[in-house]
């Protein structure tokens, strides 16, 4: 069993060529995308689409940033499409992100779910998703794990998110559980705890 999510064809009209529309709903009105599709080898023509299709079910929060995205699309794909499954130096984290977060409508949460399911790793880091829901948790000061997190904000997030890294890596070392579903189980549930 995995996390999957399901999104309408119509949630996408008018903001999606039509002709991706058809190939990626194969003439259905919904689609279910699970974490696994998008690892999968999946064409870097559909990824793009799909992990925002994913992320982001019932539609992309302004009407102005699904627009400037998918008319950056090719940009986009470039940058994330590393053959080699994108391993890199600690030091070109920032570079990637700065071309990305330069695409106006992408931020962190969009970003980070790029580089998660395109298996990007930055030294011994591999990227996992960040998105406004964890900044909330490690703000909250409910884990004291998370302590050096508590001043991430969505404006400086890009910046310090091989700090989120290193930070998520080593408290998974500690309690013996892989970043992921450290990541997984703090998205879920962390909101829901009080210290």
């Amino acid at each position: 069993m995995e996390q999957a999510f399901t999104t309408k064809r119509t949630t996408w009209n008018g903001k999606v060529d039509e002709r991706v529309l058809d190939r990626l709903f194969e003439g259905k009105a919904i689609r279910t995308i699970s974490r696994n599709d998008l690892f999968s080898k999946c064409p870097i023509e559909d990824f793009v689409y799909l992990v925002i299709f994913w992320g982001y079910p019932r539609g992309m929060r302004g009407s102005l940033n699904d627009k400037n995205i998918f008319s950056k699309i090719e940009e986009i794909m470039s940058i994330v499409n590393i053959p080699e499954r994108g391993k890199f130096a600690e030091e070109e984290l920032q570079t990637i992100l700065k071309k990305l977060s330069d695409i106006p409508g992408l931020g962190i949460s969009t970003i980070s779910k790029l580089l998660y399911f395109r298996t990007h790793k930055y030294g011994d880091y591999d990227a996992l998703i960040l998105d406004e829901r964890l900044l909330r948790i490690f703000n909250n000061k409910i884990f004291e794990e998370f302590s050096e997190l508590r001043n991430f904000r969505y404006d400086n997030a890009c910046s310090k998110y091989l700090d989120y890294l290193k930070t998520m890596r080593q408290t998974a070392l500690q309690l013996n559980v892989s970043p992921e579903k450290l990541e997984m189980f703090l998205f879920i549930f962390g909101n829901n705890m009080k210290s």
